[in-house]
């Protein structure tokens, strides 16, 4: 963990991804990791949807280990990456493009299924509410 300063977080919904780094040194990190999981993923989800949280694990051994990065599947994707330095962050972030995760994987896809997509993600992954949800949480760098 010594030569693991920042965390890159990457909260993804469909082709939509939003970075932000934080300092892995935060008190309580662990815990602050798993209630901003429970905090996106209840953004994320539909209103109706009561599953249990993901945590990529059980909650108990969850991020155990925060020098390993940590994938959490759930309605979308929330990735916690360790990062040597805020460049190394920065670097990270920028291959979490959502403009070349779109060409990748969405640009052929049907008029109205993106139309349903866009709609989505302006509802549950706005850029301003992941970022209140995950500064509330953490102090994003």
């Amino acid at each position: 963990m010594d030569n693991v300063k920042y965390i890159l977080i990457v909260s993804q919904y469909y082709y939509s991804r939003h970075c932000f780094a934080v300092s892995a040194a935060e008190e309580n990190f662990r815990e602050k990791a798993l209630t901003l999981i429970e905090k996106l993923e209840d953004c994320k989800r539909s209103d109706d949807d009561q599953r249990e949280y993901k945590y990529g694990s059980e909650r108990e051994t969850a991020y155990l280990d925060v020098s390993k990065r940590w994938n959490v599947n759930d309605t979308g994707d929330i990735y916690f990456i360790p990062c040597r330095s805020i460049s190394d962050a920065m670097n990270l972030a920028r291959e979490h493009d959502s403009i070349v995760w779109f060409d990748r994987q969405f640009k052929c896809a049907p008029k109205k299924r993106l139309e349903k997509i866009e709609s989505d993600i302006f509802k549950h992954h706005s850029i301003r509410k992941i970022k209140d949800i995950v500064g509330s949480v953490f102090e994003i760098l």
